[in-house]
C-alpha cells in the first residue's frame, strides 16, 4: 500500500512543479465563473457612483430616490466626473451619476437643469440606467407639481413640494405585475455567479484530468513504468498509484472551485454531501478518461491534443460553455449522451431546487455508470500499455 501512495505522491509533485499550472488550475476557472456569472446571472447589487457636491436638498433627495426604489443600490459617492469616469471604465461602477452644483436653486427657480449619466455603451438598457430615469422622473412630477402650486395658490415652494410629495405617495399609478408561464429557464437564485461556478466546476474538472494523459505516455516513453515493473512492485499497486494520484488532481480541482466560488463570490451548493458526491463521482470519469488516452495515445502531444478536444466539445456538447437550457433538438439529446450534462444536471437539482442527495439519486446512476466504464477501461489499457511496451 505505501508504494501505492508513493507513486500517487511523485505523481502530484510532477503537476504542482509546474507553474503554469497555478494559472490554468486556479486563476482561469475564477476568470470564467466571473464572465458566465455576468452573462447569465441575475439579481446582485448594482454600483452606482454619485457625485452630488453643493447640489442642496433636492439633490440630496434624488439620491435617496434611488436608494429607494425597486433595484437594490449600492451608492458610492465620488468627488468628480474623472473618478466617475474612471470607475466604469474599471468595472467598479455599473453607471455613473452627476448631480451639479445648484441643482437645488436652479429647480426651485424654473430653470432647466443638466444631470450627467456615465455608463458603457453596453450598458445604456440596464436595470440601473432604467431605476435613474424613473427616479428623475419621480422628483420632476413633484417638482412639477410645487411649481404650478406655488404659481397659481400663493403657496410657498416648500410647502407645495411637501404636499405634492405626500399626494404622489397616496395616488395608485400604474400596477404591473409580471407572470411566468411554464418553468423559468433559469430559476432566480439571487446570485450572478451560480451558473458559472456550477459549469466551470465541471468543465474544468475533466480538462484537468486530462493533462494526467500526457503524463502517462511520458511516464511510459521516459521508461519509468519499465523501471517500475522491474521493482518488487506488483502491477496492482502501480495501477492503482496511477489511478490514485490523477484522481487526487481532479478532485481537489472541483473541491477548490466549489470552496473559492462560495468564500469570494458567496455561491451556495445546496446540500454539501449532494454536491460532493457529484465532484468525487466525476473525478472518477475525468480519471478514467484520461488514463483511456494515455493507454491509446502514441506521444505526449498526441494525447494532449486529443485530451483538450476531447475536453471542450465533450463539454460545449454536455452544456459546461453554454447553458442546455438553451440547446435546441437535436443538441439537445445528443447533450444527454455526456457525463457533463448529466453532473450539470445534478448541481442544478441541488442549488436551484434544493434537492437532496436522494433527490438526485438518477443522475448521480448515470454518473456512476460512465465511470465504472470508463475507469474500468483505463485501467484495461494502462495495464496493457506498461505491460507491453
Amino acid at each position: 500500500m505505501r508504494a501505492v501512495f508513493e507513486i500517487a505522491r511523485i505523481n502530484l509533485l510532477r503537476v504542482f512543479r509546474e507553474r503554469s499550472n497555478f494559472f490554468f488550475y486556479i486563476i482561469l476557472p475564477l476568470i470564467i465563473v466571473i464572465a458566465l456569472g455576468a452573462m447569465f446571472g441575475g439579481g446582485g447589487v448594482s454600483r452606482l457612483g454619485v457625485v452630488s457636491t453643493d447640489a442642496g436638498a433636492l439633490g440630496d433627495e434624488l439620491v435617496t430616490i434611488l436608494e429607494n426604489g425597486e433595484i437594490e443600490v449600492n451608492v458610492r459617492t465620488r468627488d468628480s466626473l474623472a473618478e466617475l469616469e474612471e470607475g466604469v471604465e474599471d468595472g467598479e461602477l455599473e453607471f455613473g451619476l452627476l448631480i451639479p452644483p445648484g441643482y437645488d436653486e436652479a429647480l426651485r427657480s424654473g430653470q432647466p437643469v443638466e444631470l450627467i449619466v456615465v455608463s458603457k455603451p453596453e450598458s445604456i438598457f440596464a436595470a440601473l440606467g432604467q431605476g435613474i430615469e424613473s427616479a428623475v422622473a419621480e422628483q420632476s412630477a413633484r417638482i412639477r407639481a410645487a411649481t404650478v402650486a406655488t404659481a397659481f395658490a400663493e403657496v410657498d415652494f416648500d410647502t407645495a413640494l411637501e404636499t405634492a410629495s405626500t399626494v404622489q405617495g397616496t395616488l395608485e399609478g400604474i400596477s404591473i405585475e409580471e407572470v411566468t408561464l411554464g418553468e423559468s429557464t433559469f430559476p432566480s437564485i439571487g446570485n450572478p455567479f451560480a451558473l458559472g461556478a456550477q459549469n466551470m466546476t465541471v468543465l474544468f474538472m475533466f480538462l484537468t484530468s486530462m493533462t494526467a494523459a500526457a503524463q502517462l505516455v511520458l511516464t511510459r516513453q521516459l521508461g519509468v513504468s519499465r523501471r517500475m515493473l522491474a521493482s518488487p512492485t506488483p502491477v496492482p499497486a502501480i495501477l492503482l498509484g496511477e489511478l490514485l494520484g490523477r484522481y487526487v488532481i481532479a478532485f481537489l480541482q472541483g473541491f477548490f472551485i466549489v470552496l473559492a466560488s462560495s468564500l469570494l463570490f458567496d455561491v451556495s451548493w445546496g446540500n454539501l454531501a449532494g454536491a460532493f458526491a457529484v465532484i468525487i463521482i466525476f473525478a472518477f470519469i475525468g480519471t478514467g478518461t484520461a488514463m483511456v488516452i494515455g493507454a491509446l495515445a502514441r506521444n505526449a502531444d498526441q494525447a494532449g491534443s486529443i485530451g483538450v478536444v476531447l475536453g471542450m466539445v465533450l463539454g460545449a456538447l454536455g452544456g459546461a460553455m453554454v447553458p442546455s437550457e438553451l440547446f435546441q433538438e437535436p443538441i439537445s439529446t445528443i447533450s444527454q449522451l455526456t457525463p457533463h450534462y448529466w453532473a450539470i444536471d445534478a448541481f442544478r437539482e441541488l442549488v436551484f431546487y434544493d434537492a437532496a442527495v436522494t433527490d438526485i439519486g438518477p443522475q448521480l446512476g448515470v454518473l456512476l455508470v460512465f465511470a465504472v466504464v470508463l475507469v474500468g477501461a483505463g485501467v484495461v489499457g494502462l495495464r496493457r500499455s506498461l505491460t507491453h511496451g
